[in-house]
C-alpha cells in the first residue's frame, strides 16, 4: 500500500509515519510511506496516481493543501485524503475535495488511531480484494485496482492503471485464482492473461484493448467465446 505524508514539519511527518506503518503491518498490509516536506517535492514524485492514501497539511508554506488534494484526486479518484492542520477553520475546505477526515494536530495522538480504523474499514472491508503472498507477507489488492493478471512461468503479475508497473508479483497459476475473482467481472482470455472486464475498451481482431492503452492477445480457439462473454457482461453491467 502506497501512502503519502506531506507537511512542512519533517518531525511531524515522521510521527505520523510511526503511527501509520505499524497499524497496517499488524493487518498484514505492508505500507510504503513517502514523506514530502513541500508541495514541489510531492509534485515531483513519479507515480502519484499509484498512491492510495494521503495525509496532507492544509496550510503548507509552499502551497494550498486543498489544491494538492484536488490534484491527487485527479490523478487517482479513489485516493483517500486525510487533512491534518493546527487550525480548525480550514476544516470545511477539506470536504470540497471529498476528504475522508480532518484532524487537528494537537489531537493527533487520540484522533489518528480511530481515523486509521475507519480508513481500513472503508478501503478494504467493503471491497473485494485479492490476497497474494509476496515476500512471505500477505498483500491485499482491491479488485477495482486490477486491470489484468498476466502469468510468466510460475509468476503472476497483477497490473493496474499504469502499464508495465505491477501492483504486485506472486507465485502461482492463473488456474488457481479464486472463483470469486471471475464472479466479479474478470475473464480469462488465453493461457497467460486474465482481464477485468470493467476496464476493457473493446475486443476486436483477436486483441483486447484496455482503458489504459494496453493491448493483449486473445486465444484464437476461444476468441468467439471470450468476445461473447464480454459483450453479455457489458450489456448487463457496462453502465454500472
Amino acid at each position: 500500500m502506497k501512502i503519502l505524508i506531506c507537511d512542512d514539519d519533517l518531525g511531524f511527518c515522521q510521527r505520523v509515519q510511526k503511527m501509520v506503518q505499524p497499524f497496517f503491518a499488524a493487518r498484514h498490509l505492508p505500507a510504503e510511506c513517502r514523506i514530502c516536506t513541500s508541495a514541489g517535492e510531492m509534485m515531483a514524485l513519479e507515480g502519484l496516481e499509484l498512491y492510495q492514501l494521503a495525509f496532507l497539511d492544509v496550510d503548507l508554506v509552499t502551497a494550498n493543501g486543498i489544491e494538492l488534494g484536488r490534484i491527487l484526486k485527479q490523478k487517482n479518484p479513489s485516493i483517500m485524503l486525510v487533512y491534518i492542520s493546527a487550525y480548525l477553520e480550514f476544516a470545511p475546505q477539506g470536504y470540497t475535495v471529498s476528504a475522508f477526515r480532518y484532524i487537528l494536530k494537537g489531537d493527533i495522538r487520540r484522533a489518528l488511531p480511530a481515523c486509521l480504523e475507519d480508513l481500513y474499514a472503508e478501503m478494504f472491508k467493503k471491497q473485494k480484494v485479492l490476497l497474494a503472498e509476496v515476500n512471505r507477507e500477505m498483500v491485499r489488492v482491491p479488485y477495482d485496482d486490477i486491470f489484468s493478471l498476466e502469468s510468466a512461468g510460475r509468476r503472476i503479475q497483477v497490473l493496474g492503471r499504469v502499464p508495465r508497473q505491477p501492483l504486485c508479483i506472486f507465485y502461482g497459476k492463473l488456474s488457481e485464482l479464486p472463483n470469486a475473482l471471475f464472479e466479479s467481472g474478470f475473464l480469462r482470455i488465453g493461457r497467460s492473461a486474465v482481464v477485468n472486464m470493467r476496464y476493457v475498451r473493446r475486443i476486436i481482431g483477436y486483441k483486447v484493448w484496455m482503458d489504459n492503452g494496453v493491448e493483449l492477445s486473445v486465444s484464437r480457439t476461444s476468441y468467439a467465446q471470450v468476445r461473447s462473454i464480454y459483450l453479455e457482461w457489458k450489456g448487463r453491467f457496462g453502465d454500472a
